[in-house]
């Protein structure tokens, strides 16, 4: 196995790309040190600014920052800037609108992702799922800018029952209101294969990763919240990744994550859980052998049939569902990676790579 480089190019100008997503195999966007937001055509090397994330609107907190850490979604044409670790960001839909602001509340953003996904539902129509505040999260149709969830609330399902059943066997001291709201931290989201679920690697007040699963239709439809819970685990932020409808995997650090009777050299691990009806149960646990990959961006390749992770501290590493290291480039920074065409982005000063595993 090995990387095959299939664009090399660089811009002409002397602004600096910030970040960067591939949008299609053909083209990326980038969001360029002067605030402008550029598509870019590899094999035209064509440059069209979609818009600026500077703003004249005066916020209280500054607005967007542009020298914070920012990441890029895209949906075919669609394209969501924000500060990943602060409160704003924009989407821009070519024929619709230009830059619509988003916007969450500042409680723990410093340290939660911001929570962003986006799909097509059956009838192709696109959405957005993204918060307004810690453990609030909206779903709007793109298309009519209608939040599908405005009429939703904070509540669990079941939860007059939960408080009833646990205060027969608790004294209540607080004497709060009941119930009470959500209390969980949305982290960063992924849909599921087929854009019917989606999961938050996000964490709860311990605290804790806390990792959860959603049914998009019951989310739009039912005014409580439904989440089935992955598991919990020691607060590393850890990485995951959807394998299938029905499987993610998540990474296990045994030392890092204090595993009783761990080996202090006990190498990291993938752990794949079986998410279909009942309870999410590990039914696979994948060693990965002088790595640690508990912190690193992590996809699978339904295509390569293996686990592709990157980051800066690892470089790029495509790993068999046995654990096997079927390739590895520890100094290969990579920015990001396309899934429908297995694709690493790699960014650098004004110059785009990108790159492709081939046999």
């Amino acid at each position: 196995m090995r990387l095959n480089l299939i664009y090399n190019n660089t811009l002409p100008t002397d602004q600096t790309i910030v970040t960067g997503s591939l949008s299609a195999i053909d083209e990326c966007v980038l969001l360029m040190s002067s605030g402008e937001v550029v598509r870019h055509k590899f094999n035209t090397a064509d440059n069209e600014t979609l818009f600026s994330v500077i703003s004249s609107i005066g916020y209280t907190d500054g607005g967007f920052d542009i020298t914070a850490s920012s990441r890029i979604f895209t949906l075919d044409e669609i394209v969501v800037v924000v500060n990943d670790y602060k409160r704003h960001g924009f989407i821009h839909y070519p024929g619709k609108y230009t830059a619509l602001h988003l916007w969450r509340e500042d409680y723990h953003a410093d340290i939660s992702s911001y929570p962003i996904a986006m799909f097509r539902d059956a009838q192709l129509v696109p959405h957005i799922i993204y918060a307004v505040a810690w453990n609030h999260v909206q779903i709007m149709n793109l298309d009519t800018r209608q939040v599908l969830t405005a009429a939703k609330s904070l509540i669990e399902e079941f939860a007059e029952e939960w408080h009833l059943a646990h205060f027969k066997k608790y004294d209540d001291a607080n004497k709060a209101p009941w119930p009470s709201p959500y209390d969980y931290f949305y982290g960063g989201l992924q849909m599921s294969p087929d854009n019917r679920q989606f999961m938050s690697t996000g964490w709860a007040w311990g605290s804790y990763d806390l990792y959860n699963i959603y049914e998009v239709d019951h989310f739009i439809r039912s005014n409580r919240i439904a989440d089935k819970i992955i598991d919990s685990w020691e607060h590393n932020n850890r990485a995951a990744c959807w394998v299938n409808n029905h499987t993610v995997a998540v990474a296990f650090h045994p030392v890092r994550d204090e595993e009783e009777g761990a080996s202090p050299d006990a190498p990291c691990e993938i752990h794949l859980y079986k998410t279909g009806d009942g309870k999410p149960e590990i039914a696979q646990k994948i060693k990965v052998t002088g790595m640690d990959i508990l912190n690193a961006n992590l996809h699978y390749s339904k295509s390569l049939n293996a686990f592709i992770a990157y980051g800066n501290d690892i470089g790029v590493a495509l790993i068999s569902p046995g654990g096997d290291m079927l390739f590895h480039d520890a100094d290969k920074k990579v920015s990001g990676y396309h899934a429908g065409d297995d694709l690493l982005l790699c960014l650098t000063g004004n110059t785009i790579q990108v790159y492709r595993f081939e046999v």
